[in-house]
Order: C-alpha cells, then structure tokens, then sequence
C-alpha cells in the first residue's frame, strides 16, 4: 500500500499530492493518505467518488484522520 502524508498542509494541497499519487498508481493499487486538514478530507473523499476510486476506509484519530483508497481503472 502507498502512503501520503499531507499533514500540516492545507487545501488545495493535500488534493494535489493525493492525485499526483494516484496517477503513479496501477488500478487496484491502494493508497494511505494522512491528513489533519477538514477540508482536505471532504474534497479528497468527492474528488474519490467523482473519478470512481473506491474509498476503503476513513479513521478519525485525535489529531488527524486516514482515507484509505482504491484506485479504479
């Protein structure tokens, strides 16, 4: 599984990382993507279901939360 770390970063940015990493993903590959932005975590989530990768997973920590994706042909 690939892993994304964007904390600390706020949107845009996370989004732009995100896609930049899927696009060097093969279909079915699956992504980890840590984040502590609000924002970031709706409009990864629409920008997921809007392009057809499969989102697995989302775990709300304390201080940050994880989506976990699959990345779709």
């Amino acid at each position: 599984m690939e892993k994304l770390d964007v904390r600390g970063k706020i949107c845009p940015f996370p989004l732009f990382y995100a896609k930049r990493k899927i696009t060097e993903m093969k279909p079915g590959e699956e992504l980890e993507i840590i984040a502590d932005d609000s924002t970031a975590k709706e409009t990864i989530q629409k920008w997921s279901r809007l392009h057809n990768h499969e989102i697995l997973k989302i775990e709300d920590e304390k201080s940050y939360f994880r989506i976990i994706l699959k990345k779709r042909e």
